[in-house]
């Protein structure tokens, strides 16, 4: 009875687990924007862009990419796996609970104070960094510079 009762038990976790990680589940952009693209792949034509925290539905799974479709604007195509989340993120709107900076911190996983305490202390120009990342390199010449040395793997 007691193996019986085991059986059962594993089985409703594997079937529950499979659920959650198959197609149809919710997931969420977890990047600043994303782009949606109109297959799987790095050069893929861009469908739309997507924000942090917008919910999308999982039509279709290949591994470092999903088939998803926008829930608010009905977009539908090709995001990067990396891109998104099963947790929730909380948003109202267009709008997040956190600003650009803090969202840019959380993802070196600085808060404003711990970056304010190295500002202060270390004398470094953090400016010039700031400037960095705002900069935004095209995907094909981004994936040209991989081509060029030997990094590209078919993607």
């Amino acid at each position: 009875m007691k193996r019986y009762g085991m059986g059962v038990l594993m089985g409703i976790l594997v079937i529950g687990f499979s659920a959650a990680q198959s197609p149809g589940g919710t997931r969420y952009v977890a990047v600043k924007t994303a782009s949606l693209k109109a297959s799987a792949g790095l050069l893929a034509a861009e469908q739309g862009t997507l924000v942090y925290g917008e919910p999308v539905t999982v039509l279709q799974d290949q591994g470092k990419w999903l088939e998803v479709q926008a829930v608010q604007s009905q977009l539908r195509g090709w995001i990067a796996a990396s891109s998104v989340t099963s947790k929730r993120i909380i948003s109202s709107g267009s709008r997040t609970s956190a600003s650009a900076q803090e969202l840019a911190l959380a993802g070196k996983g600085f808060s404003e104070e711990l970056e304010a305490r190295y500002r202060q202390d270390d004398g470094f120009d953090y400016d010039r960094v700031d400037a960095m990342e705002t900069h935004q390199t095209p995907d094909m010449v981004l994936y040209q510079f991989l081509a060029d040395g030997h990094l590209a793997r078919g993607e």
